[in-house]
């Protein structure tokens, strides 16, 4: 295979876009809890790592947001190797076919997926609310 003006241009284009969006992923953040109220080395501690106490409704929502993020990757690799199959199909129908009924039942399961987290964050939020004894729950709720 030649190797074309082309084919560099297209790898240094999908590299760089790689880095972008690897980039948007990981945010930066400067960590603002020091800054106030700095007493002792003890709020350090528990600050970065420290034995404090953690709620089971914080360890629960965690683990529903990793797992919601692994399902996601899981469709990022179902509609990739749908695109490879449907590409490289040639014209043969019962491949194309294939190809589109998995891309289509990966758009499925991302939908499904998506009300989940949403019903699941509606859910975390109004009984945090709840417990705090706000006077209605759903003041102050962002983020839908």
């Amino acid at each position: 295979m030649k190797i074309t003006k082309k084919h560099i241009l297209s790898f240094v284009f999908l590299m760089f876009l790689g880095l972008v969006l690897l980039s948007a992923t990981l945010p930066v953040r400067a960590d603002n809890s020091l800054v106030n109220g700095q007493v002792s080395l003890k709020e350090i501690g528990m600050t970065y790592g420290g034995a404090t106490p953690v709620d089971i409704r914080t360890t629960v929502s965690r683990i529903i947001v990793v797992v919601l993020g692994f399902l996601g990757v899981i469709f990022i690799v179902l509609a990739v190797y749908a695109g490879f199959l449907y590409m490289t199909a040639a014209g043969n129908e019962e491949k194309t076919t294939k190809a589109l009924d998995m891309l289509r039942n990966a758009v499925i399961g991302l939908i499904i997926v998506l009300m989940a987290w949403a019903i699941t964050r509606a859910t975390i939020l109004i009984l945090g609310r709840t417990v705090n004894n706000a006077v209605d729950p759903w003041v102050g709720i962002s983020g839908f």
